[in-house]
């Protein structure tokens, strides 16, 4: 199924990709496993093959296990969305091209990496990966890995000719956030160009202000929490998505100790969630004083992650 604007809402996990121990398999067990814990806290959809899921340490045929394991297991009960990541638009749109029959609802694109195009540039690169995929597509803005901002007035140029459905908006300003939605407001596409969260920390701001939701990292290991406060917001309750909010936040700062997703992986490994911490090389695995803050956080939060842990 191809994903809707009105679909892109709540709370969508980057999934991490398990490994086995020595990190050179996938662990299709655990990964399994792992999605059936979200679906039973009630996640609004999936992102897979993203930054979080480690994408870039794939090979090809890897890439499309994990997406055809994770749109398997979920069958069909939520989107999921497969991230693309590439400084090459030609490579960027070759990939897409192989998503048309992967089941995948959508298409999570990263502007390009490492040569800081011009804004006409990631334009052009989100136009050629759209008309290669034919697949929605949402735009991942983090301009801490890819050194380049996609401004405000590029997103509305692509949502206004309908490249681009949605934004996951993770260059950590509220001004830019602010600004952002405004503008969608103001040109009337806030109802065809969804705005969530890629910044863990700033749901609920980012929420208040017109966003949906949040595509999460740190929802790998409180899914619920996260669902709650997402629905929370779109209720029209701030007040209890901002509590949530403030009461998750030290998970948040735990799980971004290191570079994401070191210490998510520990801590899901910690609760047994996956069946081992496992990263790939250039990434390697949480430091001792990491793993002794994920323990104290853990230990404060017990409550955050109860749930059924269903078998594939």
């Amino acid at each position: 199924m191809k994903l809707e604007q009105s679909a892109l809402h709540g709370t969508l996990p980057a999934i991490v990709t398990p490994f086995s121990p020595d990190g050179r398999e996938v662990d299709a067990e655990s990964l399994e496993r792992l999605t059936e814990f979200h679906l039973s806290h009630g996640v609004t959809g999936f992102v897979a093959c993203g930054s979080t899921g480690e994408a870039a340490t794939l090979s090809d045929s890897e890439y499309l296990e994990v997406i055809r394991i994770v749109v398997d297991r979920v069958k069909g009960r939520v989107p999921v969305l497969a991230g693309v990541n590439s400084s090459s638009t030609l490579r960027a749109a070759e990939c897409a091209a192989k998503l048309r029959d992967s089941g995948a609802a959508g298409v999570l694109l990263v502007s390009p990496p490492y040569n800081k195009p011009p804004q006409e540039g990631i334009y052009r690169h989100f136009e050629a990966v759209r008309d290669a995929s034919g697949l929605p597509i949402v735009a991942y803005n983090i301009p801490g890995r890819t050194s380049v901002n996609i401004q405000p007035a590029t997103i509305i140029r692509m949502a206004r000719e309908g490249i681009i459905f949605g934004v996951k908006e993770s260059s950590g300003s509220m001004d830019q956030v602010v600004d952002l939605l405004s503008e969608l407001r103001s040109a009337g596409l806030l109802s065809k160009c969804a705005v969530v969260s890629g910044e863990d920390a700033l749901v609920t701001p980012l929420m208040s202000c017109g966003g949906v939701g949040v595509i999460t990292a740190v929802g790998n290991l409180i899914p619920e929490r996260f669902v709650k406060m997402t629905s929370a917001a779109l209720a029209g309750d701030l007040a209890t998505a901002g509590k949530i909010q403030c009461e998750i936040n030290p998970i948040v700062r735990a799980m971004f100790a290191e570079t994401n997703p070191i210490p998510v992986k520990a801590a899901l490994a910690l609760k047994g969630l996956i069946s081992s911490p496992a990263v790939r090389l250039p990434l390697v695995q949480a430091q001792a004083e990491t793993i002794s803050r994920i323990k104290k956080v853990l230990e404060l939060y017990p409550l955050h992650l109860t749930g059924s842990l269903k078998g594939p």
